[in-house]
């Protein structure tokens, strides 16, 4: 838990920044592919810290944060302004229904932006005591970004697998994003101008329920070639 209130209050620091930079200024039709691929890098970190469906009526709240330790080297948007890393919290609900189904939603709002998204969740495998068997599942997720000086759609494509050992669950995962990036009206000299980025990433951490209903997890992920670490931490029923 300290450790995920110590990056959110690192997130929020001048030395690491936030994942939108100075867009009115540095974005161009020519940067803002890459400035979109690091988003929706960080937006696609959300996805998923286990493969264990919750199951009906499970539930769980709490907050994530994702961070990138590096911009993309043609991210000029983020180079200059976001030298030692960015990242992004989200507050982020999940609701366990039947059949295996779990439905998630996120968002936060500030630093001159809205965003809102979610997905679903299905577990392929949900192993129970069988801890030789991992839990798989794969899920889908679409996200909006409404900022000041840009507006972008995020949509990815995850699957993951966990293991339920006693009180420790690692857990690995792969996903794909889509990321569809547009400078809006107040953006000097570049109005309009749009771009779409795909990338993937690859993730393995370990979620720990040190308490009853309590859980907390770090990972690290490699978001199209550039480092990251997600955490967050949470209540589950």
């Amino acid at each position: 838990m300290i450790k995920a209130l110590s990056l959110l209050l690192l997130l929020s620091s001048p030395a690491f920044a936030t994942p939108f930079g100075d867009v009115q200024n540095r974005a161009t039709a020519a940067n803002l592919k890459p400035f979109a691929l690091d988003l929706g890098g960080l937006l696609g970190g959300a996805a998923f810290h286990s493969g264990h469906s919750l199951g009906f009526p499970g539930f769980d709240i709490g907050i994530v944060a994702m961070t990138q330790f590096t911009a993309d080297r043609d991210n000029a948007v983020l180079r200059n302004s976001a030298p030692k890393g960015f990242g992004l919290p989200l507050v982020q609900a999940e609701i366990g229904l039947p059949f295996r189904i779990d439905v998630i939603g996120h968002g936060i709002s500030g630093q001159g932006a809205r965003i809102f998204g979610g997905g679903l969740r299905w577990g392929l495998i949900r192993s129970g005591t069988i801890v030789r068997i991992p839990d798989l599942s794969i899920s889908a997720f679409a996200d909006k970004v409404n900022h000041t000086f840009f507006s972008a759609e995020h949509y990815s494509v995850n699957a993951a697998a966990s293991w339920q050992l006693p009180l420790l669950h690692p857990f690995v995962g792969f996903g794909y994003d889509i990321t569809h990036a547009k400078l809006g009206a107040s953006t000097i000299g570049q109005a309009g101008a749009s771009a779409w980025a795909r990338g993937t990433r690859l993730t393995g951490g370990l979620d720990i329920s040190p308490l009853p209903f309590f859980h907390i997890f770090a990972d690290y992920s490699l978001r199209h070639g550039q480092s990251g670490a997600d955490l967050g931490l949470g209540v589950r029923f």
